[in-house]
């Protein structure tokens, strides 16, 4: 090791093994390792205004894949939204913060499923759930896993 080549070698791949091992070992230890609940299985469950649980027909996920749950990708909410009959509701908009719903935001589709994705952040995001003639529903939710919420919206 008397050799300044080797002996350099030495001195700047050591550095760079142990960050590689750190960024796998981070990577692994971080890894959001909680699944999506079936969206298609029985019962499949939806909250009303009042808080009551409601049995739904079961539906299809959205087309989009859902996010890989990796460290730095985003955490998907998806969901179905239904009426007091569990009917899905299309064209529900899903405002995200106080300003209303807007042509960009968020809608079901017309099977009344949804879904949005949020990056990483220890924020509060308060979602207005709303459809002309039905009662809006607000729900203040901060992500750290995949969630799926669906609702009942009453008239």
């Amino acid at each position: 090791m008397r050799d300044r080549g080797t002996l350099s070698l030495v001195a700047l791949g050591a550095p760079l093994v142990l960050a590689a091992a750190v960024l796998v070992w981070g990577s692994i230890a971080t890894e959001n390792r909680t699944a999506l609940p079936d969206p298609n299985g029985e019962p499949l469950i939806a909250i009303s205004p009042d808080g009551r649980p409601i049995a739904i027909p079961p539906t299809q996920r959205p087309a989009t894949p859902t996010p890989g749950l990796g460290p730095g990708t985003s955490y998907r909410l998806e969901g179905v939204v239904v009426d007091e009959l569990g009917a899905p509701l299309p064209d529900v908009c899903i405002a995200i913060g106080p300003n209303g719903c807007r042509d960009h935001s968020p809608r079901t589709d017309a099977r009344g499923v949804y879904f949005i994705d949020f990056p990483p952040a220890e924020v509060s995001y308060d979602l207005h759930f709303t459809k002309d003639g039905y009662r809006e529903i607000v729900k203040r939710l901060q992500f750290t896993r995949n969630q799926v919420l669906n609702l009942v919206l009453a008239q």
